[in-house]
């Protein structure tokens, strides 16, 4: 038997066979509809715009195209490449990006970009709200009260600062100033640049005490009672002393 001969006891048929005997009536009803729908298909506008448009662009321009023949004129051979050099351009044009809906020029880089930023936001948000959460009820209490406690030193050193500005220029201390403007005064004018050096370098309770101190010593005047005493006999029989909780 020669090779071109088909074999009729060999399993190919056997299989063929097995194979069709698996499908049954609706099977292969349903299979054959399904084929013919396949080919009755016929594809949206855009999608064959699109296909075509591919399928265009994948074709090297040759010498029947408009725009090669007018590019030939002006001296372009082929291989050679686009721009200003012929050695260092480029040798494809420029692809195009179809632009979809009927957003204005820029609008989708704009869109894009604030999108970003809110994306980059709720990450951002969503990092803190995991700290809050992994961190401790009772650490995170104290966290608070301690910006609170830093927050109300912060304020009274203010109200202390400002009351020694005041009662020193009653009494006529002069500000430490170079120039002759003095327009724009600050705390700084008032006092040597190594005194308050020396102040800022301290905790916020230690700067409100020294503050009060000096409005005691220098002024006879209780920052917690908010009055000026006639003497120091005066400020230690009147005074409950000097410390908040004492008032």
């Amino acid at each position: 038997m020669s090779s071109d001969e088909d074999d009729y006891m060999s399993t190919k048929f056997l299989e063929a066979d097995a194979t069709n005997q698996q499908l049954t009536y609706s099977e292969k009803r349903r299979k054959h509809l399904h084929n013919q729908q396949i080919k009755s298909y016929i594809k949206p506008r855009a999608q064959l715009e699109q296909e075509a448009r591919e399928e265009g662009l994948k074709k090297a321009m040759d010498s029947e195209n408009k725009g090669m023949k007018l590019m030939m004129k002006m001296g372009f051979k082929t291989g050679m490449t686009l721009g200003k050099s012929s050695t260092a351009g480029i040798h494809e044009p420029i692809s195009v990006e179809v632009k979809k809906g009927k957003q204005g020029l820029g609008m989708e880089s704009s869109v894009k970009r604030a999108r970003d930023e809110q994306e980059a936001q709720e990450v951002k948000e969503a990092q803190e709200a995991s700290k809050r959460v992994a961190l401790d009820p009772m650490a995170y209490r104290e966290a608070m009260a301690e910006r609170a406690k830093e927050g109300k030193l912060t304020r009274r050193i203010g109200a202390c600062a400002s009351l020694c500005k005041k009662l020193d220029e009653e009494t006529g201390v002069e500000p430490v100033t170079e120039g002759e403007d003095k327009s724009e005064e600050t705390y700084e004018d008032f006092y040597p640049a190594e005194a308050l050096k020396a102040l800022k370098e301290l905790s916020s309770t230690d700067k409100l005490d020294r503050i009060i101190a000096y409005l005691r010593d220098k002024y006879v005047y209780c920052f917690w009672c908010g009055a000026r005493y006639d003497s120091p006999e005066d400020l230690k029989e009147n005074c409950p002393g000097e410390q908040e909780d004492d008032h």
